[in-house]
């Protein structure tokens, strides 16, 4: 066939070729310089790295996760609650090249909007329910579907009927692990009392010892506490109590050590991480995740458990796998008041940043 000849039958065929090479030519000719934006994470800690406690287990999540995804991380630990340190320590990451800042404590919240706002090429993820800047959320783990389980081991337990609560401070956070703790006491103990301590302080061990010797007058023979380090579970074991710990676990006890409410924040972290390298993060929806997801759980029972409490308790743990809410049905208040019904739920919302009261059989230690 000649050349000529070939051409007229294909003529149509090298027409679209030659104008698809044209179009291909045309489009690039108009497309920017492609850039990458390399992730750095910042993470500001309230106390230090090496704690045993909340900010090493939190450190060592998001570290993880970090490692998993392959970004840099910086931190800053020690940073007072307070909003001259708070800014400090984002500036110093920010100037380290950190565009994605995680605020590990709930105190920092009362400042996160205004800095988002000033850093708007910034993400903020911050363990607080304050923040409505377009680059900011919230996230955290539901450690009170743990404290419930953790409270049907107590009230089994506790000879005396009279349970003692170290806390940091009240707020809408430690206040739902209280009542969380308390409601599943009452569910095998419905005659129990609670009593909590407040120490105004996230690390004080003097006041945290000194709390579970008043509690231990005011007839507690179990011990649990909120803070971030374990100070109250040591001055438990010393007075031969029966303890509960908190965050996470890093040393040996006796068997009058129960168990542990524990996070696995590197579960969150990789979420979390996860979503914002992606661009999956909705900035108007915060994260909150439990039992389902792996976020908490508890550690390893002490074989002083009674074997009927640990069947109840791996019963309550089956229903929170599928759904169930710890704060559902009828509950009363401390001072009387109903704030659920049968057939009703308290909300995500009231839970995370509304609950300013406590479940009957809880006293605040005067």
């Amino acid at each position: 066939m000649k050349t000529k000849d070939w051409m007229r039958m294909n003529f149509p065929l090298v027409l679209i070729g030659m104008l698809v090479i044209i179009l291909v030519v045309v489009i690039q000719s108009f497309q920017l310089p492609e850039t990458k934006r390399q992730t750095v994470v910042g993470c500001v800690l309230v106390g230090d790295m090496t704690d045993n406690g909340w900010n090493y287990s939190h450190y060592q999540g998001l570290s993880a996760a970090c490692r998993a995804h392959d970004v840099a991380i910086h931190s800053v630990d020690n940073v007072a609650e307070n909003e001259s340190a708070t800014y400090a320590a984002v500036e110093e990451l920010i100037d380290k090249g950190a565009n994605v800042i995680y605020l590990t404590s709930f105190g920092y919240g009362q400042y996160v909007d205004a800095i988002a706002r000033e850093y708007p090429n910034v993400a903020f993820f911050c363990i607080s329910d304050k923040g409505e800047a377009k680059n900011c959320t919230s996230y955290f783990a539901r450690l009170y579907q743990a404290r419930y389980l953790a409270g049907i081991i107590a009230g089994k337990a506790s000879k005396t009927g009279i349970l003692g609560y170290v806390s940091a401070m009240p707020n809408s956070q430690t206040n739902r692990g209280i009542n969380a703790y308390a409601l599943g006491i009452l569910a095998v103990n419905p005659e129990a009392q609670i009593i909590v301590r407040f120490t105004g302080s996230w690390d004080d061990e003097a006041e945290e010892r000194k709390s579970v010797a008043l509690l231990q007058q005011a007839g507690a023979d179990v011990i649990t506490y909120h803070a971030d380090k374990p100070h109250a579970i040591k001055e438990a074991e010393k007075r031969g109590l029966l303890s509960i710990g908190c965050n996470a676990v890093a040393e040996q006890y006796s068997d009058r050590f129960l168990t542990a409410v524990v996070y696995d924040w590197q579960v969150v972290y990789e979420k979390v991480l996860g979503d914002y390298l992606s661009g999956r993060v909705n900035f108007n929806s915060s994260y909150w995740m439990g039992f389902k997801e792996g976020a908490v759980k508890l550690h390893p029972l002490s074989p002083a458990v009674p074997a009927e409490a640990a069947q109840v308790e791996v019963e309550k743990e089956q229903q929170l796998m599928l759904g169930q809410s710890v704060f559902s049905g009828v509950i009363y208040d401390n001072q009387g008041r109903l704030r659920c019904g049968e057939g009703e739920r308290i909300s995500d919302a009231e839970l995370f940043s509304g609950m300013d009261w406590y479940v009957k059989g809880v006293r605040i230690y005067e």
